[in-house]
């Protein structure tokens, strides 16, 4: 009997249940879902799926020998929740980031029984249109790689302030870890060479709980130059990267919901000269909603993956953190938490 066990029933909690619960009617062989949050089930408890059910503690969870541990709560207590799965705990999926600094992340590793024994929940690397740019940039399409230009903006809504990710105690940091960490993700795996810090600027003012609010990066791995923007001022989301070759072009728009459909076009050098003009020449390879990265990620790990990125292992949530550091110093952002035991 395969038991998967959730813990944190908020936002990101819901969406892997649901995940879980589209992969059960899919096939996949899932025969129950346990669910986690003391905080949430309280009072009345919410719906849930006919195959999940709400389990009282972790204690009593983890008693049931789940196969997958999936860790959905915020920062700060993901990592005493860690504290207590790691030891018996056959695999776990905890959502990124890594901890709330590059100290706390290596505390983490240290727990680890085995070097597989826990995957970071970067469910960018499966968003379809991400995923085939990554494919293609990967397998050469572009040529030689000159630049890496991302976007990535959250609208925000009125006093998000008092929530935990805007507490730079709870969350680490602001903007730059996270979500900005999914794009350090995405630069490591294209990068072939370490990332380097080559420049940058934050910009911190309107929440004014003491975290960066939007950031923009110079990085380089090698010869190849990484533009990134991360911001939770922009207003309207806003997703994009483009990958730019010696022999041509990707870019992807959108990431679904708020942001709008995700379309991945792709482009050659000098493609209008064998048509009206060099936008006539482009190919839009994927036009998708973009709902599905967190149950494709969870298939790749139940069943295994092909063509693409790998579920990030913890030796890559590792160096996407290593990388968080040497821009987090070099901007002078502030640290909260440097140690498993600061939880």
């Amino acid at each position: 009997m395969t038991t998967i066990l959730v813990v944190g029933y908020g936002l990101i909690g819901r969406e892997r249940v649901s995940a879980l619960d589209d992969l059960h009617r899919e096939g996949l062989p899932i025969d129950r879902i346990l669910v986690v949050d003391p905080v949430v089930f309280r009072g009345a408890s919410p719906a849930l799926p006919a195959i999940a059910t709400p389990v009282p503690d972790l204690k009593a969870a983890l008693a049931q020998h789940p196969s997958l541990v999936i860790v959905a709560t915020p920062h700060d207590t993901a990592v005493s929740v860690l504290r207590e799965i790691l030891p018996t705990a056959k695999r776990v999926l905890l959502e990124k980031p890594l901890g709330r600094s590059l100290d706390e992340a290596r505390s983490i590793i240290s727990l680890l029984r085995s070097p597989d024994q826990l995957l970071m929940g970067f469910n960018y690397r499966f968003f379809p249109g991400i995923r085939r740019a990554m494919c293609d940039a990967m397998e050469g399409r572009f040529g030689s790689l000159i630049s890496v230009n991302m976007v990535l903006g959250h609208g925000g809504a009125p006093e998000l302030e008092k929530g935990w990710k805007f507490d730079p105690v709870r969350a680490g940091g602001g903007c730059l870890i996270d979500p900005g960490i999914h794009l350090l993700d995405l630069c490591n795996l294209l990068g072939s060479e370490r990332i380097q810090f080559a420049g940058g600027h934050k910009w911190s003012g309107f929440w004014k709980t003491g975290i960066e609010e939007e950031v923009h990066l110079l990085l380089r791995s090698g010869d190849v130059v990484f533009n990134v923007q991360v911001s939770v001022v922009r207003w309207r989301s806003t997703f994009q990267m483009e990958i730019h070759g010696t022999e041509g072009y990707g870019i992807v728009t959108g990431r679904g919901r708020s942001y709008g459909r995700q379309v991945y076009t792709r482009g050659k050098r000098w493609g209008w000269m064998n048509a009206a003009s060099q936008v006539a020449s482009e190919e839009v390879v994927i036009d998708s909603d973009a709902n599905s990265s967190f149950k494709d990620e969870i298939a790749a790990i139940l069943g295994g993956t092909s063509e693409g990125p790998s579920p990030c292992s913890s030796a890559s949530a590792l160096r996407a953190m290593e990388v968080y550091e040497e821009c987090r110093r070099s901007l002078h952002l502030p640290q909260s938490a440097t140690a498993l035991g600061d939880a």
